[in-house]
């Protein structure tokens, strides 16, 4: 197999603009029919993004089909040959309590060579308010069957058969106000049921046959294992859990009830997600999630063809997107920390591979940072992972860093490409990401430590690793900024907060400011899905503290805006469904009435358009260029 390789270009005089980094990547998530006729991509090239169908045969476009107003494309994949399967999400106006948005996600059916697009499931202008809420929340359980033209999703308690043609749908089996997923077989029927109540913390596995129904798991200690999918045989449910092992493993639950056994682990790796039979629904594959990811293969048939895959693409990472369903041709997204994604289909026959789509084709041939995966030591002796990014064109001495801690205190980043982080290295910054304890992926022993450490070990990790930084004359100490997104923004308040000499200033995107406000808004006032939504968030409470905790105060930014010495950048929209923008606005009037610098920037739309990108951008530059300045020689 071969493909082309682009030669190395002269570095540039100037780093490309902020539009080449902050423009929404140009095609993204394609996906093949089974037949391998079609591929559908998402173009965003013009103002307003679209779906293409292109006719492989033909070598034409078939089809573009314009998505609603102000919706965002989650997702795409062919529930057949003729019927492309669209979830998108809308955003709707903040409440006025709290300054929330909510998000409401929908499944649209599109035909290659028909008109229009079909919400599944449909309803009638007869409906009843409670049935159209249900319908505009469905989510997807199986994309295909072996029914023809039919699919599979989930409304509230009630599992659903929804023929593609039509939008109509049957209530194949109802659960109850704690039904939160359903698993099923090949054919689309039920093998299982999950049930959670999240005030009690009560988890229940179910096996389903028939009318019958059995208890196979149940848990009452709030650490319920993450319900994957089933095996290709259908024997047995798949889960993701720890059950005592250092890291996340995938354990087979076999539906008879007898007892879980081990399918995979990595001893230095959580398994966190899995891979997916897009025909079957059955799991064949484990992603393996470490400093270095990588994945787990069930399937020979599939791991065979990662290898050949990987031995074509060396040095990149390389992640299948799927294949048709005689497996001749593969998708498959390339890419590299200092390397944007391209799209390739390949051809197992001919041995060649296409540009099926590129995400950044003004980044072509333009060299990027050096991206290099590090550890550092903790102030108590933990290696802590992290990656760096240095500028391509830096000198020996000690260069400018910025610290990006990530957006979510359980999440973490990947050596994949990050457009922020490669836009702050062209502008001759290194940048800094630690995977600081709390993050995900590392073990359960490295998250739980993180555990009502806000402000506290967490935030120490972070200084930890900007310190290292200095002692290995890497990072020059007195040009150090902070910023992040969310809980990132969090961090990068709280670093000006407590350790006001360390940073020259720093940026909050939506970041956190009262943790105690947080806390009260987010207790759940009602039922139904804004029940369902609260029930993910009260995990913050075991993260964070208990709402009426007054020991929240002393670790919230906003009560420490006396010791912040360092300019401070805040960035707010009204499109976030997480974090409410009044902490953003609070924390601003709290610095301006303390005389301290702080400059506050509206977002001109939600978070995800490319306007809003650039905006985000060049807002960073010109704060960064201000405050990062080389000093002057004595």
């Amino acid at each position: 197999m071969c493909c082309l390789v682009a030669s190395g270009a002269q570095a540039n005089t100037a780093p490309p603009p902020a539009e080449a980094f902050g423009a929404l990547p140009a095609e993204t998530q394609p996906a093949l029919s089974p037949d391998a006729h079609w591929i559908a991509w998402l173009d965003e090239t013009e103002s307003k993004p679209h779906i293409v169908i292109f006719d492989l045969e033909a070598r034409r476009i078939q089809r573009i089909g314009a998505l609603p107003a102000r919706m965002l494309l989650r997702s795409l994949q062919w529930s057949d040959n003729e019927t492309l399967l669209a979830t998108v999400s809308t955003v709707g106006a903040p409440a006025a309590a709290t300054g929330r948005a909510s998000t409401a996600f929908i499944t649209l059916a599109m035909n290659p060579t028909g008109e229009g697009a079909l919400r599944l499931p449909s309803f009638k202008a007869s409906s009843r308010p409670a049935d159209i809420v249900s319908a505009i929340h469905a989510g997807m359980v199986r994309a295909s069957t072996t029914k023809p033209h039919t699919i599979i999703m989930f409304s509230g308690p009630a599992l659903l058969e929804v023929d593609t043609n039509t939008g109509d749908s049957e209530r194949i089996q109802l659960g109850n106000e704690h039904t939160v997923y359903w698993a099923v077989d090949r054919d689309g029927k039920p093998v299982a049921r999950e049930d959670w109540d999240w005030k009690t913390g009560s988890y229940r596995l179910y096996a389903l046959k028939g009318e019958s129904i059995k208890e196979i798991l149940r848990n009452d200690d709030k650490n319920a294992p993450t319900l994957a999918g089933v095996l290709p045989d259908d024997s047995a449910l798949v889960l993701l859990a720890n059950k005592g092992h250092a890291h996340q493993c995938a354990w087979a639950l076999p539906l008879d009830g007898s007892a879980q056994k081990l399918l995979a682990e990595d001893p230095d790796a959580d398994i966190t997600a899995t891979y997916t039979d897009p025909y079957t629904g059955a799991i064949v594959g484990f992603y393996e999630s470490g400093t270095k990811t990588s994945v787990q293969w069930l399937d020979p048939v599939a791991q065979h063809r990662q290898e050949v895959l990987q031995r074509a693409f060396p040095n990149q990472q390389v992640e299948v997107y799927g294949w048709s369903s005689d497996g001749n041709k593969t998708l498959a997204r390339v890419q590299s920390p200092n390397s944007p994604p391209i799209y390739y289909l390949i051809d197992f026959q001919t041995h060649r591979a296409d540009i099926a789509a590129e995400e950044y084709p003004q980044l072509a041939g333009v060299k990027l940072a050096e991206f290099k995966e590090i550890t550092y030591k903790a102030r108590d002796g933990t290696d802590i992972p992290a990656y760096l990014a240095v500028p391509s064109d830096a000198a020996s001495e000690p260069v400018p860093l910025v610290v990006l801690p990530h957006e979510g205190p359980n999440q973490r980043n990947y050596p994949t490409f990050n457009y922020v982080v490669q836009f702050l290295a062209s502008r001759g910054y290194a940048v800094l990401q630690p995977q600081f304890r709390g993050s995900s992926g590392f073990g359960e022993a490295f998250e739980k430590a993180g555990y009502r450490q806000w402000g506290g070990l967490m935030q120490d990790d972070v200084t930890d690793g900007v310190r290292a930084m200095i002692d290995q004359k890497l990072a020059d100490p007195r040009r150090v900024c902070i910023m992040g997104w969310g809980y990132g923004g969090y961090v990068a308040l709280a670093g000006a907060a407590f350790t006001p000499d360390l940073y020259a200033c720093a940026i909050s995107v939506g970041g956190i400011s009262d943790l105690r406000a947080l806390l009260e808004e987010t207790v759940p006032q009602s039922t139904g899905f804004v029940e369902m939504r609260s029930a993910s968030m009260s995990a913050w409470t075991e993260r964070i503290g208990a709402p009426g905790d007054s020991k929240l105060d002393r670790k919230s930014p906003i009560h420490s805006v006396a010791s912040i010495k360092a300019p401070i950048l805040i960035i707010y929209g009204r499109g976030d469904s997480v974090i409410p923008y009044a902490q953003s606005l609070k924390m601003g009037e709290a610095l301006r009435s303390a005389g301290k610098q702080v400059t506050l920037v509206k977002l001109t739309d939600g978070v995800s358009g490319t306007e809003t990108r650039v905006q985000l951008l060049r807002a960073f530059d010109d704060f960064l260029h201000d405050n990062l300045k080389k000093p002057e020689s004595p």
